[in-house]
């Protein structure tokens, strides 16, 4: 009787340590930032998602893929979008001294006005900096420091400092 009562308890706890890895598995780990058109100006709304990432560079390039894909179909019937290019992809990542280097295609740069522009960049710096190891963002792209960004001639900051700026940028 008492293997009986023991063998139970042993499938039960494994039965919890199932559900609760499974559970784990599926909660947020990460906040991506989406645009949100309020009719005169936009803002950003935060949104979780899982990413499940290791290094660093998985981190990031989760975080960046998140934002291309842009919202589920529920968070768009909310207004919110991504100004993100289609095809925007992480070439490369680095962190120290808490500042975050972030190496991204050309796709990023492509298409759009100046509210898009503004839109990728705060989309960008809102998400890539709420992780707490990372405090400011450098941009490059193809390997080059991004210091002006579209047509519209965009002064980009070399290091974008999280502590610097509020948390509802407005543009």
């Amino acid at each position: 009787m008492l293997r009986v009562v023991a063998l139970a308890l042993l499938l039960m706890l494994a039965l919890v340590g199932v559900i609760t890895a499974r559970t784990l598995s599926r909660l947020p780990d990460m906040l991506v930032y989406f645009a949100k058109d309020s009719g005169t100006s936009f803002t950003l709304e935060s949104v979780p998602r899982v990413a499940r990432s290791g290094t660093l560079v998985e981190r990031v390039t989760a975080q960046v893929s998140a934002l291309v894909q842009g919202p589920t179909a529920s968070e768009a019937e909310k207004g919110l979008a991504t100004t993100l290019p289609e095809g925007t992809r992480v070439l490369g990542a680095s962190l120290e001294d808490g500042v975050l280097t972030v190496d991204l295609s050309r796709e990023f740069g492509t298409g759009g006005g100046t509210a898009s522009m503004l839109g990728r960049l705060n989309q960008l710096y809102y998400t890539l900096s709420q992780p707490a190891d990372v405090r400011a963002v450098s941009i490059e792209v193809e390997g080059r420091p991004l210091r002006v960004l579209g047509g519209e001639g965009i002064i980009v900051d070399r290091v974008w400092v999280r502590d610097q700026h509020g948390d509802d940028p407005l543009w």
